[in-house]
């Protein structure tokens, strides 16, 4: 069982995908990650987002048994920093390359991966704009320090979700 964290300015307990952004790392879907500093991070983030300077900020920590998820479509990028990994984020974070979207098609209720942040989109306008190929890009992102999230993007995989508590931070 492992601890998952979500940083956000709005507490709850259950998570609605319907209010998920769909153009996010891996698509729409709830993003959680097993570093509390990054979290925290997101929750500032949120209320910069939403201009709530000095707004409140939770992290919510859920607990995720994978031993009990052997039923979900799981996609994990076991090497983050391949050609893969980086043309299904530019994908899912680049509107007009939404021909594999993995949430219209339905594909996997849990992607677990690398947090692409404001430095590695840069890197993908580089690829999308013709200067850089995609070989490029990965060489790369071999130098940026990566956060692991896991993003759930079913109510099936929603399901293996247990909330545990939301703390203001």
């Amino acid at each position: 069982m492992i601890k998952l964290y979500h940083g956000t300015n709005v507490l709850f307990d259950i998570p609605d995908l319907a209010k998920c952004n769909p153009n996010k790392d891996f698509g729409r879907g709830f993003y959680l990650t097993p570093d509390l500093a990054a979290a925290k991070r997101m929750a500032e983030r949120a209320n910069e987002r939403d201009g709530w300077v000095g707004g409140p900020r939770y992290v919510l920590t859920f607990l995720f048994d994978e031993s009990e998820a052997t039923d979900l479509r799981i996609k994990q990028f076991p090497n983050p920093l391949d050609e893969e990994c980086a043309r299904f984020v530019m994908a899912n974070r680049t509107p007009r390359l939404k021909a594999s979207d993995h949430n219209r098609d339905n594909r996997y209720d849990l992607v677990i991966g690398p947090v692409a942040d404001d430095k590695m989109v840069g890197l993908f306008k580089m690829f999308e704009r013709g200067i850089w190929p995609i070989e490029r890009i990965v060489q790369e992102l071999r130098y940026k320090k990566l956060t692991i999230q896991y993003s759930f993007h079913t109510a099936k995989g929603l399901s293996k979700l247990l909330f545990k508590e939301a703390k203001r931070v």
